[in-house]
C-alpha cells in the first residue's frame, strides 16, 4: 500500500506506519535522556494512543519506570484504509518498550462502555494487578448512550452569539474565516455528556468497587482554561462547560479518594498544543502557531512530552506543585504568563495570510500536525509501497 496524506476539514484520513513509529521512538529516545524520577508503579491511561495521554505514558514509563495499561478506540488497516495514527502508536511503543523490564499493556475498544470496563478490571484481577496512578485522557466526538443506545455528539460551538473567527485549512494552507452558532441547550447538554466528567467517575467507582486501586492512589485528568484569544470560542462556550463538568467531578472524587485511600484526584491545566482534536476548535490553530513564535522567542516553549514529563515529575509526585484558588495545578503557567499572552494576542491581530505562513511557529504547528499522524519525516520514502500486515 502507497499511503499519501489524505485531509478532509482539517481532519487525517490516513496515517503512515513507518512515519507513526518515528514519532513514537523519536519520543522515546527523548524521555530516556530525561532525569529518572519515582512516581507510581502500575498506571491505568484512559486514552493513550495519542496526544496527552500518550505523551503521559511514555513519561512515566520511560523517566518513571512504571509499568502501563492503556485503553484507546483504533482502528487497525483494512481494504484501502491505513488503519489510525493511533493504533500504529501503541504498536510502535509495544516494540520501543520490548527489551525494558516493565510490563505494558493495550486494550483496543470503547473506554465509554461497561464491557471495556469490566475487561480491564478483570485483567487487573487476573494479574494482581493494584494501580497507582489512572489518568483519564480521552478525547471523542461522540458516545454511545448504553441505555438508549444512542449515540450522543459532542459540539464545539458558542454561548449566546454566534461568534465568527478565522483558522488555518491544513489542507490547502490558506486562511478560513468561519463562524461557529450559538449552541442550544441539548447542544450543551450533549457536550458535557461526552467530554465531561461523567465517565471519568464511572472508571474510577467501577475500580474502587473491585479493589483494584493501592493506598495513596491518584488520579488526574486534563483541562484547558486559555486566555483572552481563545476566551469565547473555548472556555465561555460548549467545551468550556465540559470542562467545568471535568474539574468538579475532580473536587469529587477527590473526597471519595482521600477518605478511602489517603490518595487525591487532581485536575490540571495543560498547554495548548498540536493534537488530533485541537486543530478541530476555530481560531486555536492560528493561537497555537502564534504561541509556539511567542514561547519560543522567549525560551519557554515546551514539547508536549517535556510538558507531561515536568507534570508529573515536579507537580503530582514532586514538590514543585502551583495550583491555582479552583484547585487546579497549572502547568500551563508558561503559556498563562503576562507577557506571553500579550504578545500571542497581538500577534494574532496583525497576521494576514501570507504573514502567518511566514511565523517559524506556524511551521512548527504544521509540522507537528503531519508528524503526529506519521508524516512529513525527512528519509522516509512516502511514495514506497509498504505492507500493513
Amino acid at each position: 500500500m502507497i499511503i499519501k496524506p489524505l485531509i478532509r476539514s482539517n481532519v487525517f484520513l490516513t496515517a503512515h506506519p513507518t512515519g507513526c513509529r518515528r514519532f513514537v521512538f523519536e519520543q522515546v529516545e527523548a524521555a530516556r535522556k530525561f532525569e529518572r524520577f519515582k512516581g507510581p508503579n502500575n498506571i491505568l491511561i484512559i486514552g493513550g494512543s495519542s496526544g496527552y495521554g500518550l505523551a503521559t505514558r511514555i513519561a512515566l514509563a520511560v523517566a518513571g519506570g512504571a509499568n502501563t495499561i492503556n485503553v484507546s478506540y483504533e482502528s487497525g488497516p483494512k481494504g484501502e484504509r491505513s488503519g489510525t495514527a493511533g493504533w500504529w502508536n501503541n504498536l510502535a511503543f509495544e516494540e520501543a518498550m520490548k527489551d525494558v523490564s516493565t510490563k505494558h499493556k493495550d486494550f483496543i475498544g470503547d473506554a465509554f462502555s461497561k464491557a471495556m470496563k469490566q475487561q480491564v478490571i478483570e485483567y487487573l484481577k487476573e494479574q494482581g494487578i493494584k494501580l497507582d496512578l489512572v489518568v483519564y485522557s480521552l478525547a471523542a466526538g461522540g458516545r454511545l448512550n448504553e441505555e438508549t443506545n444512542e449515540v450522543v455528539r459532542s459540539h464545539i460551538k458558542a454561548m449566546g452569539e454566534p461568534i465568527t473567527g478565522k483558522t488555518i485549512d491544513i489542507a490547502t494552507l490558506s486562511i478560513k474565516e468561519i463562524t461557529v452558532g450559538a449552541a442550544t441547550e441539548s447542544e450543551i447538554k450533549d457536550t458535557v455528556y461526552v467530554m465531561g466528567g461523567s465517565d471519568w467517575h464511572d472508571w474510577i467507582i467501577q475500580l474502587m468497587d473491585n479493589d483494584v486501586l493501592n493506598d495513596n492512589v491518584k488520579t488526574i485528568s486534563y483541562t484547558y482554561v486559555g486566555g483572552p484569544a481563545t476566551e469565547r470560542i473555548y472556555r465561555s462556550g460548549t467545551m468550556g462547560q465540559a470542562k467545568e463538568d471535568l474539574e468538579n467531578t475532580a473536587k469529587n472524587l477527590n473526597v471519595l479518594i482521600k477518605n478511602r485511600y489517603q490518595g487525591e484526584a487532581l485536575i490540571s491545566s495543560s498547554k495548548a498544543v498540536v493534537t488530533k482534536a485541537s486543530v478541530f476548535i476555530p481560531q486555536m490553530p492560528i493561537y497555537v502557531a502564534c504561541l509556539y513564535e511567542v514561547m519560543e522567542k522567549h525560551g519557554v516553549h515546551e514539547t508536549i512530552l517535556q510538558h507531561k514529563y515536568r507534570l508529573f515529575k515536579d507537580m503530582v509526585y514532586g514538590h514543585k506543585r502551583i495550583v491555582d484558588t479552583q484547585g487546579r495545578i497549572r502547568i500551563d503557567h508558561k503559556e498563562m504568563d503576562a507577557t506571553i499572552q500579550k504578545e500571542v494576542f497581538e500577534m494574532m491581530h496583525k497576521m494576514d495570510e501570507k504573514t502567518i505562513f511566514e511565523l517559524d511557529g506556524t511551521k512548527r504547528f504544521l509540522t507537528d500536525f503531519r508528524n503526529i499522524h506519521g508524516f512529513g519525516y525527512d528519509g522516509i520514502d512516502y511514495e514506497a509501497d509498504i505492507s500493513v500486515e
